[in-house]
């Protein structure tokens, strides 16, 4: 089966994510050596100059998606929840009530689910995938009020995919560095990229702000303020999940702040072609015979194609350089030193990726670099009943519904399969993530 860039679109769904890179020059040694790995049929011949990684692709910067909906009703729309032995409030809240700053995707609401009674201390925060709204993502939210915790899925910049914001159409992926920048400014609104525009209020960490600051004034007495810290998320008190796109958010908050746990669903990080990279990984190809298996052999300025063409290379995916970099420590978003800086440390972070899924290709390398366990120590939540002891990578087969893609059954409510009691199988998975002991 062709390994595609960008899952397809369902009214909610998620559009794929995977691109053309992350970061700074400084770590792409490390991202070489694995595309090296990856590639090693297509290294250079013995003797031949060493080849030069293909170049990315020139186009004028992005800018944000507005969106065609409007901001219509209340500012909360609340409802009292009593459902399969849960009881919690639902709140969904309008983003520009936060802050009239917020103008983009104002048909997308924030949902906050708050337990009848608050047993976590921790905020549980959840990023769902591209063009997905947040209320596609109640299932995981209501697993969160299931252990104690109090839930938010935040509306946010979340259209495009990062994929897109670094594709220039017709041409191909923008230079491989260019999805950590975008990652970086989408997070935090930080000017970081001529690659991408955006108002710094509409980035993740000043939305979160400013709702925080909203619940605060409308519960006083609900706890809201103990998740921040200034003009800032109290990271630390504040759990991260995310689907897909999310999952690459809450991959780069764990990189930079010590977050109580993260759960990936799919990936904390895409993925890019390894020839971007290093030249080492450079193939041409006529067909996708050529290419290792599962390779596809197409042109850059066509990921997705039907038949090779001219100039088409092997196209073998590996992780984004960002994956390979440390916390944060100077704000210019590049990262820096490698995975061992990272802020979270790894017994805190737990993923699930479904194995017919393009993800399979490269996130595990992903997880296995921030420390949570080779590919061959992933657990089958299909085959394997809790408890789950000191596991934190699952693997699932099971058939998504809905005609939905098995990508986005991995975040999407309408397409998860669904166990014998009703629930999504991977419940159970999301319970121990945030549920397992993690230390201190």
């Amino acid at each position: 089966m062709r390994w595609t860039w960008a899952c397809m679109a369902l009214v909610w769904g998620c559009r794929g994510e995977t691109s053309g890179g992350d970061v700074p020059a400084l770590d792409e040694g490390i991202a070489a050596d694995m595309a090296a790995d990856m590639a090693a049929d297509a290294g250079p011949d013995a003797g031949l100059p060493a080849r030069e990684p293909l170049a990315g692709a020139e186009c004028a910067p992005g800018a944000l998606r507005l969106g065609d909906g409007e901001a219509q009703g209340d500012c909360v729309q609340s409802a009292r929840i009593d459902q399969d032995g849960l009881r919690y409030q639902k709140g969904m809240v309008r983003a520009d009530c936060t802050d009239p700053a917020i103008q983009g995707l104002l048909e997308k609401r924030h949902m906050v689910l708050v337990p009848a009674q608050v047993t976590q201390d921790a905020l549980w925060v959840h990023f769902g995938g591209s063009g997905g709204q947040p209320s596609n993502s109640e299932n995981i939210g209501r697993a969160a009020v299931a252990a104690g915790y109090r839930y938010v899925s935040l509306a946010y910049p979340n259209e495009p995919s990062v994929s897109e914001r670094c594709t220039c159409d017709g041409l191909g992926p923008r230079d491989p560095t260019c999805e950590g920048w975008v990652r970086h400014e989408v997070l935090y609104g930080d000017d970081v990229t001529p690659w991408f525009d955006m108002t710094p209020a509409e980035a993740i960490q000043p939305r979160l702000v400013a709702l925080l600051r909203y619940l605060d004034t409308q519960q006083p007495d609900g706890g809201w303020a103990t998740y921040l810290d200034g003009d800032a998320p109290a990271w630390t008190r504040i759990a991260v999940s995310g689907f897909s796109q999310g999952g690459g958010m809450a991959g780069l908050v764990a990189r930079d702040h010590a977050v109580v746990r993260a759960l990936y669903l799919s990936k904390g990080a895409g993925a890019t072609a390894a020839a971007l990279l290093d030249g080492a990984a450079v193939q041409a190809c006529d067909s996708d015979g050529a290419c290792a298996p599962g390779v596809p052999c197409c042109p850059l300025s066509d990921p997705e194609c039907a038949a090779p063409g001219p100039d088409a290379y092997c196209l073998a995916q590996v992780p984004v350089p960002w994956a390979m970099a440390g916390r944060d420590v100077d704000g210019d978003g590049a990262g820096d030193g490698d995975v061992s800086t990272r802020a979270t440390p790894p017994e805190r972070q737990f993923a699930v990726i479904h194995r017919d899924e393009g993800a399979w290709a490269y996130s595990p390398e992903v997880f296995a670099a921030w420390g949570l366990g080779p590919r061959e120590g992933i657990v089958d939540a299909d085959a394997l009943a809790p408890p789950f002891g000191d596991a934190q990578v699952f693997s699932t087969g099971l058939t998504p519904r809905n005609s939905c893609s098995t990508h986005q059954s991995m975040g999407a409510d309408a397409c998860q399969a669904l166990g014998a009691d009703g629930r999504p199988a991977m419940w159970p998975v999301w319970t121990h993530a945030m549920t397992a002991p993690v230390g201190p």
